[in-house]
């Protein structure tokens, strides 16, 4: 486990307003506490804190606490907790809890997996499982990362917590059955051949609502063709209906006077 100095001052006052001139001077509000210490309102500089995190170690890097107040000079003290921007990614709050170097401390350590597996040599796919271990140790021997060699997984073989090897003075508090990390053989996926919209398989004879349809409009055609016929027939002299004067002809004059009678100007001239 690597350590870090980190350089940190007394806080008065808390609120938005405080915090709000803290970060126009960039700096950040923080918290000192431990299990026999009471909480201490510090300040700390962000890009300071991001450098002091910035060992192999990471996040479970020892700081070591430099100031010029004397409550605060010489504790260690490990990063608990933190609030970043959402944005821009920095520092906006953090908690520092002291930790005694001669007790245990419970942290998550990242895993890595070392080696190529067997299994992807055959076609498989390695898959990781889990990305932290949490880890129970003095603070001086956590490790900074735990190796997982995966050389000899073969296809549908599994790393599993209970087969990992850890130095001495260092306990896993993890599901000893949890798979670290796993070979398996990836599904082929067949992609279906396109058909024609419309168009039936070779070989394959049309749906009975589709041959209905097929009748159907074969049958309107039909009609259709006769109509035409009809028509064209009607216009190629057919004589028009009794009663009915013939276009372009006038009507004959009707007789006058009462039947069977001649009319006034129809009687003929007496002989002299």
């Amino acid at each position: 486990m690597e350590r870090s100095e980190l350089q940190v001052k007394p806080r008065e006052g808390t609120g938005k307003s405080v915090t709000r001139k803290l970060r126009a001077e960039k700096l950040i509000p923080a918290i000192f506490y431990g299990p026999k210490q009471k909480p201490v309102p510090v300040t700390v500089d962000p890009l300071a804190l991001r450098k002091a995190l910035h060992t192999r170690s990471g996040l479970n890097t020892l700081l070591d606490l430099k100031s010029e107040t004397a409550e605060l000079n010489g504790r260690t003290v490990m990063l608990k907790e933190f609030q970043t921007h959402p944005l821009v990614g920095g520092f906006l709050h953090a908690d520092l809890i002291e930790v005694d170097l001669s007790q245990k401390v419970k942290v998550q350590v990242p895993v890595k997996l070392t080696g190529h597996p067997a299994g992807v040599t055959q076609g498989g796919s390695l898959e990781q499982n889990l990305w932290e271990i949490e880890v129970e140790a003095l603070p001086l021997n956590l490790p900074d990362e735990l190796p997982v060699d995966v050389t000899a997984l073969e296809i549908g073989q599994a790393l599993h917590v209970k087969d990992l090897k850890v130095a001495e003075g260092i306990r896993i508090i993890e599901d000893v059955e949890a798979a670290v990390a796993t070979v398996f053989m990836p599904k082929l996926v067949e992609e279906p051949v396109a058909a024609v919209e419309g168009a039936p398989a070779e070989g394959e004879a049309p749906a009975e609502g589709e041959a209905a349809e097929g009748a159907a409009a074969e049958g309107e055609e039909g009609a259709k063709g006769e109509k035409g016929e009809k028509t064209a027939k009607g216009e190629k002299g057919e004589k028009p209906e009794k009663g009915k004067p013939e276009k372009g002809k006038p009507e004959k004059a009707e007789k006058s006077g009462r039947a069977g009678k001649p009319g006034r100007g129809d009687r003929p001239s007496k002989q002299k």
